[in-house]
């Protein structure tokens, strides 16, 4: 009897700290998501300048799915898979402002905002026309 009790217990408070809990793993799986597209964007800064080269960074939000892809031949270069159930980040929304350019030289065609969402959080990182990424919020 004294075990039942206890073990009902012991389920009852995993069920309270269990609806407490899943909004701070989402809060910090939406964090880890936009770190990592900020260190892509950073990445496709690179291989522009690496490759002497511009690049592309587009995006396939539906399937949440973006690529660097060299601009002139279209090759690609880099692919992330963020949302869906592949991403591994419990994201369900990716969106990117715009298709931009970055050039050799680490300037972009224009700004672009990246805003990634999941269940009551929404995060984003910008970079800049001068390619400075920052994760605004």
């Amino acid at each position: 009897m004294e075990l039942t009790t206890v073990i009902a217990f012991v389920g009852i408070l995993a069920a309270i700290v269990s609806t407490r809990i899943a909004p701070v793993l989402t809060r910090t799986s939406a964090g880890q998501a936009i770190s990592v597209v900020a260190s892509d964007l950073e990445l496709a800064v690179s291989i522009a300048s690496r490759q002497r080269r511009p690049v592309r960074l587009s995006c396939d939000c539906a399937a949440g799915v973006y690529t660097i892809t060299d601009r002139e031949s279209g090759a690609l270069l880099f692919r992330r898979v963020v949302g869906g159930a592949s991403g591994g980040f419990g994201v369900t929304g990716l969106r990117f402002s715009d298709t931009t350019d970055v050039f050799p030289s680490g300037v972009t065609s224009g700004a672009l905002t990246v805003t990634v969402s999941a269940p009551g959080v929404s995060r984003q990182v910008t970079m800049s026309t001068g390619g400075f990424v920052r994760i605004t919020r």
